[in-house]
């Protein structure tokens, strides 16, 4: 079934977390007959705030009791939970500090630094490894021209054959060199590599896939983290494998994240 989101209308499908035209945080915007967690009464889809008294509307789900400790659910007449004597009350949780109507709202951005799960070490590793057999693959149109280039040098040709054949050669380089810095920026945040394996990049600041912009940043700064001499090459694996969001160097510096696109 489809839904439309409540910022700019783009359909969306059941269990979507974040619209892929805005970056809506669907979870917390798009709620199904809404309810007043103070009077209790109900409204129609998208609601935001209670007309009686303001405040932010919830699901009605949020305002089953719930034990603290196991996060059991009690009828209203249960004071602790007889499993293991937490207490037992609604929780509602206001993430990302919404503000109900009437309080301060000069934080609304919904979903902004949302953390998502690290995706799959495996994945990631095969994604590397195809994307860098594409750049590979990319490359050899250059590798030819460059040597020819240095067969009609080491022959003592014509200069100006040597010089052309070289400068082909360079043009022809631009386009691995070009699609390793924004290949992260393709399509939905996915090189070839990660779109193969169902991973994607996610820009953190607004939560909808990674731009050319950010893919440029990201890789830039590995790039130059690798060319550190010895240890270069090992501080952006060990980054990937050691943090609790696979975030590398370079993911830090352009605020982003390499995801399962299934989280999205």
């Amino acid at each position: 079934m489809n839904y439309n989101c409540p910022k700019c209308g783009n359909k969306f499908k059941e269990g979507t977390k974040f619209c892929q035209a805005c970056g809506c945080n669907l979870e917390l915007e798009y709620i199904e007959n809404p309810i007043c967690p103070k009077c209790k009464r109900s409204y129609q889809t998208n609601t935001k705030f209670c007309v009686s008294d303001g405040s932010k509307l919830v699901r009605q789900q949020d305002l089953i009791p719930k034990c603290v400790t196991c996060n059991s659910s009690y009828n209203d007449d249960i004071k602790f939970c007889p499993k293991d004597g937490g207490e037992v009350k609604i929780i509602i949780s206001r993430n990302f500090d919404q503000p109900i109507y009437g309080e301060s709202q000069s934080f609304q951005t919904f979903g902004i630094n949302q953390k998502y799960p690290k995706a799959s070490l495996g994945n990631r590793f095969l994604a590397t490894l195809l994307d860098g057999i594409i750049g590979l693959g990319l490359s050899i149109p250059s590798l030819i021209f460059f040597w020819l280039g240095i067969a009609k040098l080491e022959s003592y040709n014509n200069e100006d054959d040597v010089i052309g054949l070289f400068l082909t050669a360079f043009l022809f380089y631009l386009i691995p060199l070009v699609y390793h810095f924004i290949k992260d920026g393709l399509g939905q945040g996915q090189s070839w590599g990660k779109r193969s394996l169902d991973l994607m990049v996610v820009n953190l600041e607004n939560n909808r896939p990674c731009d050319k912009g950010k893919s440029f940043l990201r890789n830039f700064i590995s790039g130059l983290v690798a060319i550190i001499p010895f240890v270069g090459w090992l501080i952006e694996p060990i980054m990937v494998l050691a943090t609790e969001d696979g975030r590398k160097l370079g993911d830090k510096a352009a605020n982003t994240q390499v995801i399962d696109k299934k989280n999205y």
